[in-house]
């Protein structure tokens, strides 16, 4: 089996209106706003941090999704990783277990989140993310497509952020300690 993985480019959006308009006459279709509360979990010592690796629990609508990651490879802004990802019935459960099995919640983060589809499938996926530091875009799916439609969109590789939301954040932090330790909405 191939190991699947994610590829992707994120960028910080200035004019939503505009993205979306753009989005549309590409033609892309928004699906509804989804809130997400994402849990990071690591062993005590931060093992999988240290090692760039995430395993994460998203809860949306209390439907769960468990995913694994593995260390980024990035390439001019766009960033490649391991991902197993799996549904789960339920979150809570799934946290316990975790929990069970030495893993301790070590960030959480908050998101509301538009996903925009195209019709053809080889189009790259975008998602639209409200997040506590402002409003982002995702663009993923094959190197190719994600610079392709970034250059569509009127993004230059220049603008490309690869950090996660959690190094945005932390990052945040640095310059004003006063932010919470977890990125959510107040």
């Amino acid at each position: 089996m191939q190991a699947p993985r994610e590829i992707e480019t994120k960028f910080r959006v200035a004019d939503r209106p505009a993205l979306e308009s753009r989005l549309t006459s590409l033609g892309a279709r928004p699906g509804s706003r989804e809130d997400e509360t994402n849990v990071l979990y690591d062993e005590p010592g931060g093992r999988l941090r240290a090692e760039g690796c995430a395993l994460r629990l998203r809860t949306v609508n209390d439907r769960g999704l468990l995913t694994f990651k593995g260390p980024p490879k990035i390439s001019k802004g766009v960033k490649s990783r391991l991902e197993w990802e799996s549904e789960v019935g339920s979150p809570r459960a799934v946290a316990a277990i975790l929990e069970s099995l030495g893993y301790r919640p070590s960030f959480r983060y908050d998101k509301r989140r538009t996903t925009w589809d195209f019709a053809d499938p080889s189009r790259p996926v975008v998602v639209v993310d409200e997040i506590p530091l402002g409003l982002f875009a995702e663009i993923e799916g094959p190197d190719a497509a994600v610079r392709r439609l970034a250059g569509e969109l009127g993004v230059a590789e220049a603008d490309f952020i690869a950090e996660s939301y959690v190094g945005l954040w932390l990052a945040a932090r640095e310059k004003d300690p006063s932010l919470p330790k977890d990125m959510v909405f107040s």
